[in-house]
C-alpha cells in the first residue's frame, strides 16, 4: 500500500510531485489568474476560450459578487470556429463589440487567449495590433489561460508579468518604488513598508490602487521590491524594460536574513537603516510571542502547507527551533534552500511530507487523534482539522512583524475553532475587486 507521505529523512532534495496523475483537493483559497486580474483599477478581462473553459471562469467571477463580474466578458470559442477559420476574426470582433457596448471605458483590457488558439497557431498579435489602432485609448494585453504551458510558462506568473508590459519608460524618481508581483497589500505587518514610509519614500502596490493613473505612476519608480516566486518574471521583465533595478525581499524567518535585506534596501535608497534600538526591540516581541504561543499549544502538532506561507520549510525550521512540534509540512516542490532542506532532516527526520498533488492523497486517511493547530487550507483539510490559520501567499506579512502578525494568527487560530469545509471552498481567499 502506497503511504501518502514520506518522512523528510528518506526525500531527495530535488524532490516535485507534479508528475503523472494527480488529485485536486477542494481547496480554492489560493488565487487564479481571474482573481488577480480583477486588481488592475479600471480594467477589464475578456476570456476568449471553449465553453467548458469558461464555466469555472465565470463561476469564479461569479463568486466575487456584481462589481466583479462588471469587470468580465466571455466569447466562446466553438467547433465551427475551428472548422471554419475565423478564430482571428472572431477575437477582434469579439473584443469590438464588447468594447462598444460596456457601460464604462476601461483604461486595460486583458484579452485572454487558450490552449486551443496555441493549437491553431492563431495570429492573435495581428488582432492586438488592429484593437490599439482603432483604440489608442486603452492598452491591450495578450494573457494567457493555457495550463498546457504551466511548467514554463505558467498562467499566474506570466500575467503578474502582463499587466505590467503597458508601462513606458520614464525618469526615475528617488522617491518612489514599486512592490511587484503581491496578492495582498504589504502595509501594516511589513517592515519594509514602515521604513520606507517613515522614510518618505512612496511606495506603489498594485494591491492598493483605486485609479488607473496611480498604476501608470510605477513608470516613475527607481526600485522593484518582490516577494515570492511568483513575482519574479515581473520583476525581471521590468528590469529589462525599465531600467528599473529589482531587489528581492527574502519571505524569511532567519532574524539575520531580514535585518541583511531591510539593511540593502536601505543601503541602495540611500536612507538611514533600521536602527539598532528597534532591531533588538522586534526580535526580542517576536521571541516572547512565540514563546508565549509554544507554552499555550504545549505540544499539540502544528502542520504547515505551501499555499499559506511562501517559505513552509523554513517556518518549519523556525517552529521547531522554537520547540513546536511541527508533525508534518505540505508541498508540491521543494523551491527552498538544500541547507533548509537539510537542517530539517537534522533537526526532526521523522517529519512528515505530503504532496497534496499526490494521487494516493484521494484516499489519504485525514484523522487525526486529538488536536492539531494547521497553518494553511491544504493542512487543515488533510488533516481534518477546524483549527487552523485561513491565509495564503504569506497575506501581506514580511519581516519582524509579519512574523508577529503570523504567530498572533496561529493563536487566534487555535483558540477559535472555524469551520473548515465551507471556508476552504471560497476561491482566491480575501480577493477584492
Amino acid at each position: 500500500m502506497n503511504t501518502p507521505y514520506q518522512l523528510i529523512r528518506d526525500m531527495p532534495y530535488r524532490y516535485n510531485a507534479d508528475i503523472g496523475l494527480a488529485y485536486s483537493s477542494p481547496c480554492r483559497g489560493v488565487w487564479n489568474i481571474v482573481h488577480y486580474g480583477t486588481l488592475v483599477p479600471q480594467g477589464h478581462q475578456i476570456f476568449v476560450c471553449p465553453t467548458s473553459c469558461l464555466r469555472g471562469v465565470v463561476l469564479t467571477t461569479a463568486e466575487m459578487g456584481r462589481e466583479a463580474m462588471k469587470k468580465l466578458s466571455t466569447i466562446t470559442v466553438g467547433e465551427d470556429n475551428i472548422l471554419n477559420g475565423d478564430m482571428e476574426e472572431q477575437l477582434l470582433h469579439g473584443t469590438e463589440k464588447i468594447i462598444n457596448t460596456l457601460h464604462e471605458r476601461p483604461r486595460m483590457v486583458m484579452i485572454f487567449t487558450s490552449c486551443i488558439h496555441h493549437f491553431m497557431a492563431v495570429n492573435y498579435q495581428r488582432v492586438y495590433r488592429i484593437l490599439r489602432k482603432e483604440y489608442p485609448d486603452i492598452d491591450f494585453i495578450d494573457c494567457y489561460m493555457d495550463p498546457i504551458m504551466r511548467r514554463t510558462a505558467p498562467p499566474d506568473p506570466s500575467l503578474r508579468r502582463q499587466v505590467l508590459r503597458v508601462l513606458k519608460p520614464a525618469e526615475h524618481d528617488s522617491h518612489r518604488v514599486s512592490f511587484v508581483g503581491n496578492c495582498y497589500p504589504m502595509t501594516e505587518y511589513c517592515d519594509l513598508y514602515v521604513h520606507l514610509k517613515r522614510n518618505g519614500i512612496e511606495v506603489s502596490d498594485l494591491t492598493t490602487m483605486k485609479k488607473y493613473d496611480e498604476f501608470k505612476l510605477m513608470e516613475q519608480s527607481c526600485l522593484n521590491f518582490t516577494f515570492n516566486n511568483a513575482a519574479a518574471m515581473a520583476g525581471r521583465d521590468l528590469s529589462i524594460r525599465l531600467k528599473q533595478p529589482e531587489m528581492k525581499m527574502r519571505p524569511t524567518y532567519f532574524y539575520d536574513d531580514i535585518d541583511a535585506d531591510m539593511q540593502n534596501a536601505s543601503e541602495t535608497l540611500q536612507i538611514p537603516d533600521v536602527s539598532d534600538e528597534e532591531k533588538a526591540r522586534l526580535r526580542k516581541e517576536t521571541e516572547e510571542a512565540a514563546l508565549r504561543l509554544r507554552e499555550k499549544l504545549n505540544g499539540v502538532p502544528v502542520s504547515v502547507d505551501y499555499t499559506a506561507v511562501v517559505r513552509p520549510l523554513e517556518f518549519a525550521v523556525y517552529l521547531l527551533e522554537h520547540g513546536f512540534n511541527v508533525e508534518s509540512v505540505l508541498i508540491d516542490v521543494i523551491t527552498e534552500s538544500e541547507e533548509v532542506f537539510r537542517k530539517l532532516v537534522e533537526i526532526k527526520p521523522d517529519l512528515k511530507v505530503y504532496s497534496s498533488l499526490g494521487w494516493n492523497m484521494r484516499t489519504a486517511d485525514r484523522t487525526h487523534e486529538g488536536k492539531i493547530l494547521a497553518v494553511g487550507q491544504k493542512s487543515a483539510y488533510f488533516n481534518n482539522t477546524n483549527y487552523f490559520v485561513n491565509v495564503v501567499e504569506n497575506a501581506g506579512m514580511y519581516g519582524y512583524r509579519g512574523i508577529l502578525h503570523l504567530l498572533g494568527l496561529m493563536e487566534e487560530a487555535f483558540d477559535s475553532e472555524k469551520n473548515m469545509p465551507v471556508l476552504i471552498q471560497e476561491k482566491g481567499w480575501g480577493c477584492r475587486v
